[in-house]
């Protein structure tokens, strides 16, 4: 019996409203292999929004983590089992990251920072309509993680120019990558 190949996956990570998602559309027409594309705001999407009773803070709080949780192993259970993901998510609480080393240790991540220049971030953020003022701002940690392997702006580049630009450079990336990059900075 052979060994069953594991996914590899295409984590872009950048603020709200950075063009994550329109880059995670415009990568899967480019990409030789079939992927899935599988951003958190559509898995989060499949939690009922009808609830019987108000949540305080604190729940709301808990049911986002458990979410997102759910999120890391989702993705990794479709790389375990040989597909190829692209996830479309922000790295905007350090515990996320923190989770996400730990729960992808041993799959091969590519991490792409989507950068895009503030005064741009709060025009899309407002032309959206659906996420609050200042979110896309308030997720600048995004930026501050350390290691990346490809930087992508669509700050007035298109997101089909940026999804272009990514595919060869996957071929061209060498190990160790930006992810075992940090797991090995945290285990010193």
């Amino acid at each position: 019996m052979t060994q069953a190949r594991t996914g590899r996956i295409l984590l872009l990570n950048g603020a709200s409203s950075s063009g994550k998602t329109s880059i995670g559309r415009a990568l899967l027409p480019l990409l030789p292999d079939p992927w899935f594309f599988v951003p958190v705001d559509v898995f989060g999407a499949l939690r009922s929004t009808v609830h019987t009773r108000v949540l305080d803070d604190a729940e709301i709080a808990d049911m986002l983590r458990r979410t997102r949780l759910g999120y890391h192993r989702a993705v990794a259970a479709l790389a375990s089992a040989g597909n190829d993901v692209i996830m479309d998510y922000p790295l905007s609480e350090g515990w996320r990251l923190t989770d996400l080393l730990a729960t992808l240790d041993g799959y091969d991540v590519t991490l792409v920072e989507v950068r895009c220049a503030p005064d741009e971030l709060d025009r899309r953020e407002t032309a959206r309509g659906d996420r609050p003022v200042g979110l896309a701002r308030s997720q600048a940690a995004v930026y501050g993680i350390g290691e990346v392997d490809i930087v992508v702006d669509p700050t007035s580049t298109s997101a089909d120019e940026c999804a272009a630009a990514i595919v060869p450079a996957l071929d061209a990336l060498t190990s160790p990558k930006a992810f075992d990059r940090l797991r090995a900075r945290r285990h010193r």
